[in-house]
């Protein structure tokens, strides 16, 4: 199993991302999360099943699942969790390895002299 946990930033949610290996080619996914929009999407994931290795790498939105479902409904495009339940994927199925991942913001000294 591989877990991940997520602090989304300014909304204070945190989000606790399981996935497990069906076989070598699928995982299927629960969440956790304080967020209930997050909530709905770990319970639409589940209700769609197994995520196979198409569905976890395909480039395109409209043909990834977790995309899809995390556009109907988180309320923010820009929420770290879609990214990190397809991160939290690949580790399980061994297509890439367990590393931290960070956004950062960075000011220079005149953005905050204008603040």
């Amino acid at each position: 199993m591989t877990v991940v946990k997520v602090k989304a930033g300014a909304c204070g949610f945190v989000t606790r991302i399981r996935a497990n290996k069906v076989n070598k080619r699928e995982v299927r996914i629960e969440i956790e999360s304080d967020c209930e929009s997050v909530d709905d999407l770990g319970f639409i994931l589940q209700e769609v099943g197994p995520l196979g290795m198409k569905d976890i790498i395909s480039k395109g939105t409209n043909e990834n699942k977790v995309f899809h479902a995390a556009a109907e409904k988180l309320p923010h495009s820009a929420c770290p969790v879609s990214v990190a339940i397809l991160k939290a994927c690949e580790v399980e199925l061994g297509l890439n390895v367990p590393s931290p991942v960070s956004i950062e913001f960075e000011c220079d000294s005149e953005d905050q002299l204008l603040s």
